[in-house]
């Protein structure tokens, strides 16, 4: 939603307000002032204003608030509007994604909705902004939110490891090893649920990895519907069955190009698993950097898919699998990157600092890009913000 905004100070002049300035103004602490208060008139202090979600429910996940006198700690959602009615207008009281919201911002007043979440504090930004100084959106560039500006809180480990690049090199890699052997553990074990089905193991789990996130659920049910047995014998009929099925089932396809949809990627798919030299990857014993830089292109060639997705693809399948197999006992120093997904740079960020860089850390090889995934969940999922008590920091450099 955009509003004219009308200036806060001196002359008045016409700018566009969007519901991005106001969540700009939340999360970052050089805008948002040291203390807010709710309508009820309780002092809020902001310990840690969430993780900014770019995808759909609550604007920002996990946030940490002090509230009142006693100073209460309240973790949980929070919600950011232009106006308190924008609520009820978008239907949050009724979408069971926003039971979780511990605030609502907005950035001007107005009357508090009747169906926030119990014990929803309802804030509101212009106001306290405009006492801590002027202020006007154009002030704000929005393409530095959220990945380029990170809020300013306490991160011992980036003191421990973001200044020493060779150690946190070890780190990293010593975490993409545990979640690659935490993979093929995990892909050993569904082997041994399903005597006889390895290819059709396999094939369900690189399903799975084609439809992305978003429609992962889709692609593996498609994997189900139209077996390995049928692929292996009637390879030239794969893609119509796929996109046959996928016309009976609903594709989330925000943010999806043309070129990326998912009856693309289902075609890719069929070539990929029609083609022999490309299922010879699920067979190799050789993990030199030339054999994986090579695996890669036969996997970008042979299924239409970027470096960053076919890397993600070799290390997240083809490695476990060979690890589960015995075909190698250890896992490779290097593995081709991947993309840097959010909460590889998010994790980067706070564990590195915002002037880190990634390709001097991470970004040319996929087992640190392992590692950044795997700290994120083991660790920062757990522990974040209150970063003092976390176990990381303890670990040494081992």
């Amino acid at each position: 939603m955009n509003v004219i905004f009308p200036c806060l100070h001196g002359e008045r002049w016409k700018e566009t307000l969007t519901e991005k300035h106001v969540q700009a103004a939340w999360y970052d602490s050089m805008i948002r002032p040291a203390k807010l208060y709710s309508r009820d008139g309780e002092e809020v202090r902001v310990i840690d204003p969430g993780v900014w979600n770019l995808e759909e429910g609550p604007d920002f996940h996990d946030a940490l608030l002090e509230i009142g006198e006693d100073r209460r700690q309240v973790r949980g959602d929070v919600e950011i509007h232009i106006h308190p009615s924008d609520w009820t207008a978008h239907g949050h009281g009724d979408d069971a994604n926003y039971a979780h919201v511990v605030a609502h911002v907005t950035w001007f007043a107005g009357e508090v909705p009747p169906t926030l979440p119990e014990g929803a504090i309802s804030i509101v930004l212009s106001e306290e902004i405009a006492r801590k100084r002027p202020f006007e959106p154009e002030w704000i560039d929005l393409s530095c939110y959220p990945l380029a500006k990170v809020p300013e809180v306490t991160r011992p480990c980036q003191d421990k490891f973001g200044c020493d690049n060779a150690i946190a090199q070890k780190l990293l890699a010593h975490a993409g090893r545990n979640r690659l052997l935490s993979k093929a553990e995990r892909l050993g074990a569904l082997l041994d649920s399903r005597p006889g089905e390895r290819m059709q193991v396999v094939y369900e789990e690189v399903m799975n990895a084609f439809g992305y996130r978003r429609n992962s659920r889709n692609f593996r049910f498609i994997a189900k519907v139209v077996p390995y047995s049928a692929v292996a014998n009637e390879p030239e009929n794969v893609e119509k069955a796929y996109l046959s099925v996928a016309e009976f089932l609903e594709w989330d396809r925000r943010f999806t190009r043309p070129n990326n949809s998912p009856e693309r990627r289902l075609s890719g798919a069929a070539e990929f698993f029609a083609n022999a030299a490309a299922m010879a990857i699920f067979d190799t014993r050789d993990f030199s950097p030339p054999a994986c830089k090579k695996a890669v292109k036969l996997l970008m060639a042979s299924a239409r898919l970027g470096a960053g997705r076919a890397g993600a693809i070799f290390s997240n399948i083809i490695v476990p699998l060979a690890l589960a197999e015995g075909r190698i006992d250890s896992v490779p120093e290097w593995l081709p990157p991947e993309d840097i997904s959010s909460p590889m740079r998010l994790m980067a960020f706070r564990l590195l600092g915002r002037d880190h860089n990634p390709a001097a850390y991470y970004a040319r090889n996929g087992l640190q890009m392992q590692g950044l995934v795997q700290i994120h969940r083991e660790f920062c999922l757990e522990i974040y913000p209150i970063c003092e008590s976390c176990a990381l920091v303890a670990l040494g450099a081992a």
